[in-house]
């Protein structure tokens, strides 16, 4: 399924997501989305960001597409 819609970024930095989009994902009020940019894309998902490679919620750092979290940089750092 393809959706878009062409929206403008008020004075505070804000965007509405259109209640089709939303609809689409079901996403609904105070629903936490994920935000992260790819290539020159901004990616919109519902959910939140996971490490990569331990799955914490405490994401500190972004590798490409990538999260990850301190304690797994500490550890390839350890390698």
């Amino acid at each position: 399924m393809s959706k878009g819609n062409l929206s403008k970024i008020d004075n505070l930095g804000r965007i509405v997501i259109p209640k089709s989009i939303r609809k689409a994902l079901n996403i609904e009020h105070n629903d936490e989305i994920s935000m992260y940019v790819e290539n020159e894309s901004l990616i919109i998902k519902k959910g939140h960001r996971v490490c990569s490679l331990c799955g914490s919620k405490e994401i500190k750092h972004q590798i490409g597409t990538k999260f990850i979290c301190n304690i797994c940089v500490q550890n390839i750092k350890d390698l």
